[in-house]
């Protein structure tokens, strides 16, 4: 007689994510795109969350951000922890990247300068162009999208041009290679983002199956 051969499933462990929010906005474009219905259950582990510090410091963030690592540390850990803000008439941002950044586990930052939409307008724009307050940045976005308004649906509104939003940002980053290369931070450029190394960090597990039959004897 022939021997059967069984099949059993292979469940991948899903990353656990933590990202923390200081603005509505920024919460709900990546709400948006963990609750995606065609991949939620690859982000099934990742809480987005909104923190909003009593000083409005970002600071506070990392704060925080270590909080929760701490509560999850032994039980149920993250893989990874970022923070999410912008520059927009924030105190103590030099110290909120050095805290983050020598926190042990890391926290890593997805930064703006001047806010959040900055990343909305490199959607529809290869820009630096510097803008002296993030209201004048809502103008230019409204020229492409007359109707924007800050903390609604904006995942859903720009899906469309994800792709070239998240090029731009990188193209960006780029560009400001060579004066951070000579000692510049990021928070001292007029115009910056690296939302798309977030973005593109859970977009790759996306590509992940969850579930895989292994064939066994």
């Amino acid at each position: 007689m022939g021997k059967f051969r069984k099949t059993r499933q292979k469940i991948e462990f899903l990353k656990r994510g933590l990202i923390l929010c200081e603005g509505e906005t920024e919460e709900k474009y990546f709400k948006g795109l963990t609750t995606k219905e065609e991949y939620r259950r690859q982000f099934a582990a990742i809480n987005v969350e909104i923190y909003k510090p009593k000083d409005h410091s970002p600071r506070g963030l990392v704060t925080e951000a270590k909080n929760k690592i701490k509560a999850n540390k032994k039980d149920d850990p993250y893989d990874f922890v970022w923070i999410v803000f912008d520059l927009d008439g924030h105190e103590n941002v030099p110290d909120t990247f050095e805290q983050a950044l020598t926190s042990k586990p890391e926290i890593r930052i997805a930064f703006t300068a001047r806010c959040f939409e900055y990343f909305v307008l490199l959607h529809f724009a290869r820009t630096t162009k510097s803008f002296a307050k993030c209201d004048d940045i809502i103008k230019e976005v409204k020229t492409h999208l007359p109707d924007y308004q800050k903390a609604t649906d904006i995942f859903g509104t720009l899906e469309p041009y994800r792709e070239t939003g998240l090029a731009n940002s990188e193209w960006l980053m780029a560009r400001n290679k060579p004066d951070i290369d000579n000692g510049s931070r990021v928070y001292e450029l007029s115009a910056y983002s690296n939302i798309h190394e977030l973005v593109n960090e859970l977009l790759e597990m996306i590509k992940v199956p969850g579930v895989k039959a292994v064939a066994v004897e």
